[in-house]
């Protein structure tokens, strides 16, 4: 499809043609209709599959009425899933222009353009009154292993919460630093990963009070991550053949750097990972504050 002529090649997604050549070869790209559970086995780039998307449902206690904002949304396939499994309505945003018009092209593919909406930018200096209904009128933010790609994280958090209504949840997957990297972790995070300024776990709560957020529960995933990074990498590296068949040697070597590099990043154990779930105040709690200022 002439969408797919138009890919550049960006620092944070090489090799992004993959996605094209996977829907070839499964002999979905021309078809009029696309099942988007089946298309999640291609385009979702979170950890721990499917299981992840029923954690937000329910935590967010999804349904139609729902209008839920996806950060970092990629080739769209969290919000895909999201929509299908609940009819929420969710608005998703990405920075890469290029990533943006695949993930458009994909939802329509799977009949989502009703409940989905893409829309391109950068939520640290977008005009957010510009996409969907605006701040404070998201009723869930979900961002998942976005964050960590983000320099500015307090503002990143006033950001999500400016877009939620009082009361409104947020549900985030990122990395945090455990411990102290080593000169070598960091060379990974900043070239491999492009991982940036991860915040500890006592950081990490300061800024989320102080963006705004309450009932905050910080769980830990590291050992969990670890787990599936390393199998990710066992089964990418037992699957060579076919990878390299339809894809190339080349985005085979690119993409197993990445895979171990992420590996022994978690296996030091350093590095940490997180789900993020918080409350933004609500309106009797922000004038609770006001007036004891």
């Amino acid at each position: 499809m002439e969408i797919f002529h138009e890919i550049k090649t960006v620092k944070l997604y090489t090799f992004i043609n993959r996605i094209k050549n996977e829907l070839e070869q499964r002999g979905l790209l021309e078809n009029e209709y696309i099942d988007p559970i089946e298309l999640s086995e291609i385009d979702s780039m979170h950890y721990m599959g499917q299981s992840v998307m029923d954690d937000i449902i329910s935590t967010m206690s999804l349904t139609p009425k729902t209008n839920v904002l996806d950060v970092g949304s990629g080739f769209g396939g969290t919000a895909r899933l999201l929509s299908t499994m609940s009819q929420c309505q969710v608005t998703a945003l990405e920075l890469q222009e290029d990533i943006h018009d695949i993930a458009e092209f994909l939802t329509k593919k799977c009949k989502l353009d009703d409940h989905v909406k893409h829309v391109t930018g950068d939520i640290i200096d977008l005009n957010l009154d510009e996409i969907g209904g605006g701040t404070n009128s998201y009723d869930g933010l979900v961002s998942l292993l976005v964050f960590l790609h983000i320099k500015d994280k307090l503002t990143l958090l006033q950001r999500c919460a400016s877009m939620l209504k009082p009361g409104g949840t947020i549900f985030v997957e990122d990395y945090y630093r455990r411990s102290p990297f080593t000169d070598e972790e960091n060379k990974r995070l900043t070239k491999d990963v492009f991982a940036f300024n991860l915040l500890t776990q006592e950081e990490y709560m300061a800024h989320l009070e102080a963006a705004g957020f309450t009932n905050i529960q910080f769980i830990d995933k590291s050992d969990d991550w670890t787990y599936f990074v390393h199998e990710r990498l066992f089964k990418f590296m037992y699957n060579q053949v076919y990878f390299e068949e339809v894809h190339d040697k080349p985005t085979y070597n690119s993409l197993l750097h990445f895979y171990n590099s992420v590996a022994l990043l978690f296996s030091g154990k350093n590095l940490g990972g997180v789900r993020i779930i918080a409350q933004k105040s609500s309106e009797e709690e922000i004038n609770l504050d006001t007036n004891n200022a």
